[in-house]
């Protein structure tokens, strides 16, 4: 209890302390594309225009009653059925003690160098405590699920990076506005993987493309080779 205490009073006194640098479990960064790819999940409703595929199950770090802060992250791919199109999001569901922090973008870096994007989605959760304002106490915890894009080439990029005998990750930056900023990371083998399912997706089922009279045509979709 001691312990618990003393850090939660580590958390009030530094803001975003407990969410620094913090590498991705052991069990994540030793999994293979084929088993993210195994674990992708598939949402693809015939009455929708999109289908997402979702990393989400794969793994989930979680955090238990006496850990003061966490981070979930995955990746998802929104696939356009009419074009093929395809958009991809780092999402991250973040854990944290205090008032209400207001993060904007994401920092990451790609072959092209330091890159910023601003964040698609921040969506608080229904906490007892998320209107609060001035709930500085460690007893109560708040959540907020974030989200950005990645184009394609970025995620092939962040893909390739896997090698069997490596374990490192691809860290990326949340930026808050009152400098409570969460580095956390994503392993090579979540992108291949996910990129698999989406060449997958994308080769087995046809475009739904709008023929003139407002039926569809079918074709095939496109996929792009390096996944």
């Amino acid at each position: 209890m001691r312990k618990l205490i003393l850090a939660g009073l580590v958390a009030v006194a530094v803001p975003g302390a407990a969410l620094a640098d913090r590498q991705p479990p052991k069990k994540l960064l030793a999994m293979s594309p084929d088993a993210f790819q195994a674990a992708t999940t598939v949402q693809d409703d015939p009455l929708e225009f999109h289908a997402t595929l979702s990393t989400q199950k794969a793994h989930r770090e979680g955090w238990g009653l006496f850990r003061l802060d966490g981070h979930d992250n995955h990746l998802r791919a929104i696939v356009d059925k009419r074009t093929g199109a395809t958009t991809y999001e780092v999402r991250t569901k973040v854990r944290y003690y205090g008032s209400q922090r207001a993060y904007r973008s994401a920092h990451f870096i790609t072959p092209a160098g330091l890159q910023t994007a601003p964040l698609t989605l921040q969506l608080d959760a229904q906490d007892p405590c998320a209107t609060n304002d001035n709930n500085n106490n460690f007893n109560c915890a708040l959540t907020k699920t974030i989200a950005f894009e990645l184009d394609e080439a970025a995620v092939r990029a962040i893909a390739a990076q896997y090698r069997p005998d490596r374990r490192h990750s691809w860290a990326f930056k949340l930026k808050d506005d009152n400098g409570a900023d969460i580095r956390t990371a994503i392993v090579p083998a979540e992108a291949a993987g996910l990129l698999r399912a989406v060449d997958d997706y994308r080769a087995s089922r046809p475009l739904q493309v709008a023929a003139p009279g407002g039926h569809h045509a079918m074709g095939m979709m496109a996929v792009t080779d390096g996944g």
